[in-house]
């Protein structure tokens, strides 16, 4: 869909010489090249733990969406040197037909269709790369838009207009590869995800925890794991214990959504510093 998109916008541009729209059609092909990337990315990614991979392939996920944005950065590249010639070597577009003025607007009804289509899917199924991609698609549409605003210009002879649409469009573009790089270099760096003192507030609710500690949480924003320790007393047996972990896990989760994945190592001795005081005995 994306490069039927792509070729009819870059159809629109070499009839009417628009450089806001080459920039338009170029970031459409772009955005079928991630499609591409997501499709690769998203099977690698389902793959479930293997010997190599003990935590599953998930981070794929996150290094097709740096790919993509490695895409818009080369789209912003060419975009520029284009806009850079254009200002060099001025030229005037041609008349805008009412044709072209509405097949912009078909393809903006498009993009925002597959823009709301791959959002839904990332959330329910906690995609990071089509939530990446979503963003990708979503910086289509508005730059259709300014390509659309700098046609109308150029039928009030503002030709000048479209250089400057096509240099907005950067910006788009490259405010999309940012937020992509940003999320995905959190993930890659294992950046915590949680604040330790809400999550041991949390645990330490939990009738026969005596105190929670060295609390850590990373991974993709939707998919969290989160490590920690609890105190508890030693009097109790192991079935006992085993369901306090269980509890840990299952409230973490319920206060947490996005929390995938919880793992409690327990001791009977609290740690030499633990913050707060141990709750009275007799909520064990």
């Amino acid at each position: 869909m994306n490069f039927a998109v792509a070729g009819f916008k870059l159809f629109l541009a070499a009839r009417t010489r628009s450089l806001s729209l080459f920039s338009d059609g170029l970031h459409s092909m772009l955005d079928g090249g991630s499609n591409i990337i997501a499709l690769i990315a998203l099977r690698v990614a389902s793959q479930p733990p293997d010997e190599d991979h003990p935590y599953g392939h998930r981070k794929f996920e996150t290094l097709g969406a740096m790919a993509i944005s490695a895409l818009l950065c080369m789209a912003a590249w060419e975009i520029l040197g284009s806009a850079w010639q254009r200002m060099m070597s001025p030229v005037q577009l041609p008349r805008v037909s009412i044709e072209a003025v509405a097949g912009i607007i078909l393809m903006i009804g498009v993009n925002i269709a597959i823009t709301s289509y791959e959002r839904h899917w990332g959330k329910r199924l906690n995609s990071e790369l089509l939530l990446a991609d979503a963003k990708h698609t979503q910086s289509d549409v508005l730059a259709s838009i300014l390509a659309l605003v700098s046609l109308f210009a150029a039928l009030r002879h503002l030709y000048w207009v479209d250089t400057l649409a096509a240099i907005l469009i950067v910006g788009l573009i490259l405010w999309a590869a940012y937020r992509i790089v940003k999320d995905s270099v959190s993930t890659l760096s294992d950046a915590r995800r949680l604040p330790p003192e809400a999550v041991r507030r949390v645990v330490e609710e939990i009738p026969g925890v005596q105190n929670c500690h060295m609390v850590r949480s990373h991974g993709p924003n939707r998919q969290i794991q989160v490590d920690l320790h609890i105190v508890v007393a030693p009097t109790l047996t192991a079935h006992e214990t085993f369901e306090i972990e269980n509890e840990v896990t299952r409230r973490l989760k319920a206060v947490y959504p996005d929390v995938a994945e919880v793992t409690v190592r327990h001791q009977t001795t609290m740690p030499a510093s633990s913050g707060p005081s141990p709750k009275p005995s007799e909520s064990c």
